[in-house]
């Protein structure tokens, strides 16, 4: 696993969504899968990869505009304001996609592998990563912990401002226009939102080439050891990194065929450290919950190989599970970082693969071969 990493790294380095390194990556993983799989497809999908990102730039500016005009028109103030708010809520941090007819459509691609049973199919699972890295996000650079700190202060002053402006029309209090200034005074953090990147693509050795390499991994396995009645699906998504655009679009356009084959995603993002391995419950920015019963069954996976793990809610961020979910196809994540706390290589140029540990990575793989066996046993 680890040598797929350092290959996929030396060969293409950073793989930005929809770049060519992106692309030339996902060639190289399908090659690989070829030589396992009963069939491996490329998918070439079209997308808005740049609207997630690039939408923060219009909310911090209308933020400004508001800032202005509360001071001039406190009506013209709220409605601008709340609509901020409800497309900020709806387009960005909740993953809806709902501003991108504003920006062009870019090709990304995925990365299917299928290996059937011996027997007859009754379910498909799916296990997959995604192969695409983003731009550093400079400011968690710089300032570790502070820098994530003001991020989330910033995610905060844009939604709440709105609602204040839209306050401000019913509410003339003396002391409610005070907190006009707290909101001005505050202005200078959003610096982390309109000028979230760098310039240099990260390596992204554990987000997410790790969770790639497992997928790769299970192709390996269970090409040797068939299973008796559970297709097994690897897929390496792309631009994820765009606000979950590769599995958004692969449940989207497969949504009636992976309702038939009553498919199911375990999702792997970010296995860097054994301490960490944890069972997502939700995931709170794009209001997803897992449910209960695979939560159990990853549960014991865990249990069934003696390998500790934690069980929370993902509170950052959103991972591919989330893309299913939304589609109505059930799904569950597991990463492997630190997640109550900034990990200094999260969307960082210290995401190398010198920071992955291999026991972590050899952990999780006998938990997927566990929760493997186990699923196609429950099919039997």
């Amino acid at each position: 696993m680890l040598a797929y990493i350092e290959d996929v790294i030396s060969k293409f380095g950073g793989r930005y969504f929809g770049s060519e390194q992106e692309k030339a990556a996902q060639l190289y993983t399908a090659e690989i899968l070829r030589k396992y799989c009963d069939k491996v497809d490329v998918e070439e999908f079209q997308s808005a990869l740049e609207a997630h990102f690039q939408s923060l730039k219009g909310f911090c500016l209308v933020y400004l505009l508001v800032i202005v005009l509360l001071r001039i028109d406190v009506r013209i103030a709220g409605v601008i304001g709340i609509l901020n708010t409800i497309f900020y809520l709806g387009h960005f941090l909740t993953y809806r996609h709902w501003l991108d007819f504003l920006w062009p459509k870019k090709p990304s691609w995925n990365v299917i592998g299928d290996i059937e049973p011996v027997d007859t199919v009754k379910s498909t699972l799916i296990i997959a990563g995604h192969i695409d890295s983003v731009k550093e996000f400079k400011w968690w650079y710089r300032f570790k912990q502070k820098g994530a700190v003001l991020t989330v202060i910033a995610g905060f002053l844009i939604p709440l401002l709105g609602i204040y402006a839209l306050l401000s029309i019913f509410i003339t209090a003396g002391w409610f226009t005070y907190i006009w200034w707290l909101f001005a005074l505050m202005t200078p953090v959003l610096i982390v939102f309109y000028d979230m990147h760098g310039d240099e693509v990260v390596h992204g050795a554990s987000d997410n080439l790790t969770g790639v390499a497992l997928a790769v991994e299970m192709a390996k396995v269970f090409s040797a050891e068939k299973l008796k009645h559970t297709r097994l699906r690897l897929i390496s998504f792309g631009a994820e990194e765009a606000c979950l655009r590769g599995s958004w679009a692969y449940a989207r356009d497969h949504k009636k065929q992976l309702t038939e084959e009553k498919a199911f995603l375990f999702n792997i993002d970010t296995i860097k450290d054994l301490e960490h391995l944890t069972i997502g419950t939700a995931e709170a920015n794009t209001l997803v919950f897992y449910e209960k019963k695979y939560v159990e069954l990853v549960e014991d996976a865990f249990k069934a190989t003696g390998t500790g793990y934690k069980k929370l809610p993902l509170m950052v961020g959103a991972s591919d599970a989330s893309a299913f979910c939304i589609q109505g196809i059930p799904a569950i994540c597991v990463i492997g970082m630190e997640s109550e706390k900034l990990d200094p290589s999260y969307h960082t140029r210290l995401d190398v693969i010198e920071y992955v540990k291999p026991e972590a990575l050899e952990a999780m793989k006998k938990v997927t071969i566990q929760f493997v066996k186990t699923w196609d046993a429950k099919e039997g």
